[in-house]
C-alpha cells in the first residue's frame, strides 16, 4: 500500500507539473474571463532545464538514434558552425507561453524561456499589472521587476543595480582651453557691441575692413528683377500625374486610371468575443562543457537543481 501511495503521489505531481495545451477561440467575455483569472502561471520564472544532450554530427553513426536531437546534426553558435561538437552540449528547456483576451479590453499574457520570463494582466478598467525577470548579461544576476499602471501613473519596483552619477572632473588642459575660449568669446562680444558687422574683427585683422565701401544691392533688389507669379511658374514646370478616385490627372485632363479603386472593408460588428491559448514547447541552448551549469562535466552530465531529467550519455 505504501508503494502504491508513493506511485500515486509521483503520478499526480507529474500530471500537475505539465500543463495541458489550450486553444479556445470565439469565447464570450465571461468564458474568456475564466481563463484570464486562472492562467498557467502568475509569477515569472525562468524555464526549467529538462535534459542535457551531446552534440552529434550528421556523419556520426549515432546520428540516426534518438539521442541525435532535432538539429539534424549541424550546430551553430554566434553565426558559425561548431566544428568541435565534443566540447559542447545542448541544454534543453521546457518553455511555455499563454495569451488571452475577453473582447472588452481585458487581457493576460506571459511566457517562460531559459533567459527571461514575463507576465502581464490588464483589467477592463484599464489598470495594468505585470512583472518580468531576466539574467543580466555581464554578471548573470537574476533581475526582477514588478510594475503597475493606474490612475496615478506608472510605478515600478526592481532590484536593478543603481548607478551613482558623479560630476565630470575637468582635466587641467581642458580647463585652460575652456578659459581661453570664454575669453575670446567675451572679447568678440565686446567688439560686436561697438561694431555690429560680424566680419569686423576678421576684416580688421586682414586689413580689409573699409567703412566707405558703397552698398551693393542684392540681385532680387536690382531694377527690373521680378519673381514669376505662381500660375506662370506652374506653366513652366513639367506636368505631373496624380492618381485619385476618379482616375489619372495630368495636364488639366482626367484619364481612366489603370489602378483599381481602394475598397474599404466594413468594420466588424456583433457581440465582443475573446480567446485564450497556452502551450509548452522545448527550446535549447548550446553551451561549452566548461560553462555547463552545475559544475564540471562528469559522466552523465550532472546539472543544477532546476533539471528535471538528464537523457544524455557520456562517451
Amino acid at each position: 500500500m505504501l508503494k502504491f501511495g508513493t506511485f500515486l503521489t509521483i503520478a499526480v505531481a507529474i500530471t500537475t507539473a505539465v500543463p495541458t495545451n489550450i486553444l479556445e477561440l470565439d469565447l464570450t467575455p465571461e468564458e474568456a474571463q475564466k481563463y484570464l483569472n486562472s492562467p498557467p502561471f502568475t509569477e515569472p520564472k525562468l524555464a526549467g532545464r529538462t535534459a542535457v544532450l551531446p552534440l552529434i554530427k550528421f556523419n556520426d553513426p549515432r546520428f540516426r538514434s534518438a539521442e541525435a536531437g532535432p538539429t539534424l546534426g549541424h550546430y551553430w553558435k554566434n553565426g558559425h558552425e561548431i566544428e568541435n561538437p565534443d566540447d559542447y552540449v545542448e541544454e534543453v528547456y521546457d518553455a511555455s507561453q499563454f495569451h488571452g483576451q475577453d473582447g472588452l479590453g481585458a487581457y493576460a499574457y506571459g511566457y517562460e524561456t531559459p533567459e527571461s520570463s514575463k507576465v502581464e494582466n490588464k483589467v477592463r478598467s484599464g489598470d495594468v499589472t505585470g512583472s518580468y525577470t531576466y539574467r543580466a548579461g555581464n554578471t548573470n544576476d537574476l533581475i526582477k521587476v514588478r510594475y503597475w499602471a493606474d490612475s496615478q501613473g506608472f510605478h515600478q519596483e526592481d532590484n536593478i543595480p543603481k548607478v551613482v552619477l558623479k560630476p565630470v572632473e575637468e582635466a587641467e588642459d581642458v580647463r585652460q582651453a575652456r578659459l581661453a575660449h570664454e575669453k575670446a568669446w567675451q572679447e568678440a562680444a565686446a567688439a560686436a557691441r561697438v561694431q555690429p558687422d560680424p566680419q569686423y574683427v576678421y576684416k580688421q585683422l586682414r586689413g580689409e575692413y573699409n567703412p566707405q565701401v558703397e552698398y551693393q544691392p542684392a540681385a532680387s533688389e536690382q531694377q527690373g528683377a521680378f519673381l514669376a507669379a505662381p500660375g506662370q511658374a506652374a506653366q513652366a514646370r513639367e506636368a505631373k500625374a496624380y492618381y485619385g478616385s476618379q482616375g489619372q490627372y495630368q495636364g488639366g485632363q482626367v484619364y481612366p486610371t489603370p489602378y483599381p479603386e481602394r475598397i474599404e472593408e466594413p468594420e466588424p460588428t456583433g457581440p465582443p468575443r475573446g480567446f485564450f491559448y497556452a502551450f509548452n514547447y522545448p527550446t535549447s541552448i548550446l553551451v561549452a562543457k566548461k560553462d555547463l551549469q552545475g559544475g564540471a562535466v562528469n559522466p552523465g552530465y550532472p546539472v543544477d537543481q532546476d533539471t528535471v531529467s538528464v537523457q544524455a550519455k557520456h562517451y
